[in-house]
């Protein structure tokens, strides 16, 4: 790590973009698939309300896909402080890139995505992929975003923002077990993309503290 305060300041204020672009668009995330899936499916009946993947299939999928992508460098070129977030933050990122590489497998096309994999291969890497990058939300959430007790030391609002770190940690955590047992268990329809939103807006919230957006929060 640089030793240079101007490369340091550079990287902080690069960081506080990133943060803000990135909890921006996961907050909007869920309400942007509903409005792009609801009046363009193309190819079946909208199906809008399954997940954010369907809207792979919609007549506007290059808004959404582009979106992911850009979530996706933008995780990995992260500048973030610690090595440990910093590994997670490129994980999330490559597993980003690989949901949109790879999209959920639709039935009534044999070969679909980047690598024109068949549908059933293809929803399998799916299915991996986006495990790994909602795992890793959590991850980064419950367990890197908290301030520790030096950090804690010289701050106001330490305690508030580690707590709602922890908590929506928690909620995320909670949400993929019902992914998990959606993949197992047969469920309303709906219920794939009320999960996501309790993974992608948490998580999204997160983002815009460590963004310092909330001025209450700020020390």
């Amino acid at each position: 790590m640089t030793n240079d305060p101007i490369q340091k300041i550079s990287r902080k204020i690069i960081r506080i973009y990133q943060d803000r672009i990135l909890g921006f668009s996961f907050i909007f995330l869920i309400p942007a698939a509903i409005l792009l899936g609801l009046p363009t499916s193309q190819y079946t009946i909208p199906s809008w309300w399954h997940s954010v993947s369907q809207t792979y299939y919609a007549a506007d999928s290059a808004v959404m896909t582009g979106m992911l992508c850009i979530c996706g460098i933008m995780f990995i070129t992260h500048r973030s402080e610690k090595l440990f977030e910093k590994i997670i933050f490129i994980i999330a990122g490559v597993s980003i890139l690989g949901v949109v590489a790879c999209p959920h497998g639709e039935e009534i096309f044999e070969h679909v995505g980047l690598f024109h994999l068949h549908n059933k291969v293809s929803g399998r890497f799916h299915v991996f992929f986006a495990s790994i990058m909602f795992i890793s939300f959590g991850i980064l959430s419950f367990f890197n975003f908290p301030e520790t007790a030096e950090e804690l030391r010289h701050t106001k609002h330490g305690r508030t923002r580690n707590t709602i770190y922890r908590v929506n940690g928690i909620i995320i955590f909670i949400a993929c077990l019902f992914m998990l047992l959606r993949q197992f268990y047969p469920v309303y329809d709906w219920i794939g993309i009320v999960a996501e939103w309790f993974i992608f807006t948490p998580f999204g919230i997160d983002m815009l503290i460590k963004a310092n957006i909330f001025k209450f929060l700020k020390d």
